[in-house]
């Protein structure tokens, strides 16, 4: 008999979940003493970046990422859908739609970024609809968790969904692989301090040689406010198609361009 061995990780410590509000509000409110660094960044082609809110979060928790991608030159828009209460088919339905409109509007591939449960709503759009895709960047995004026993807001998402099945379920209905890297270049941000989500649920194992995990300092929720975070989503945004590399940050250092 084989016995498969399957990852299980505890939530993160209470400590570090109670002080997320804390943090993410420091991590907001200090943003403007990196305008300086993150200026310097190369601008953006113009392509359309599509940007999926987390759980319980709607267009607005987006904005000061959607304000930083405009500031660089590119096409932010957000996923139009209101809330994101969990997994529903209408939802990932009319976020595809958008999708695809962007990609035939503007003729080329639209990137995805996503927080938390918006990650893994748009690593599923890009293996649904890959040709649509140029890349996709996940946020504290907890794809390696397909059971959602890493979380520390379960009862969060059974409280917004009594008459669903438990989130495994409603993967598995809507057929849903969520720790199945999708076909196209992949960086997961992560962070040790997460104190929503294990950071260890939030990195890619396997899968093809465009895949990156990359680590910054911060919380879970002011991910997508925290300016290593936002630093790298730009170096990733401004790679040249079909021209990926992992990120270094050693190269905006005059270090030779190797991965972490």
């Amino acid at each position: 008999m084989t016995y498969v061995l399957r990852e299980k990780y505890r939530p993160p410590s209470e400590a570090l979940y109670l002080t997320e509000p804390f943090r993410a509000g420091i991590e907001l409110s200090t943003l403007h003493l990196s305008e300086p660094w993150l200026s310097t960044l190369r601008g953006g082609d113009g392509h359309p970046v599509l940007v999926i809110p987390g759980f319980t979060a709607g267009d607005r928790s987006t904005s000061v990422l959607r304000n930083f991608l405009s500031s660089l030159g590119y096409l932010p828009c957000g996923w139009k859908q209101g809330v994101n209460f969990g997994v529903r088919r209408e939802l990932f339905e009319g976020v595809g739609e958008l999708l695809v409109q962007l990609h035939e509007e503007y003729g080329c591939g639209v990137s995805i970024i996503g927080q938390s449960l918006g990650g893994i709503y748009a690593r599923e759009l890009a293996k649904h609809v890959p040709d649509a895709v140029r890349q996709v960047i996940t946020l504290g995004s907890p794809f390696n968790d397909p059971e959602g026993t890493a979380s520390r807001v379960s009862h969060v998402y059974k409280m917004f969904n009594p008459d669903e099945q438990t989130k495994s379920e409603q993967f598995q209905h809507e057929a849903w692989q969520i720790n199945t890297a999708p076909p196209v270049p992949t960086t997961s941000i992560y962070s040790k301090f997460d104190g929503v989500c294990h950071w260890r649920a939030c990195i890619q194992h396997s899968g093809h040689d465009q895949i990156e995990n990359v680590e910054v300092v911060g919380s879970h929720t002011g991910m997508g406010v925290n300016a290593q975070a936002l630093f790298v989503v730009a170096d990733r945004l401004s790679q040249r198609r079909k021209e990926w590399k992992p990120f270094h940050a050693g190269r905006y250092f005059g270090q030779s361009d190797r991965p972490v």
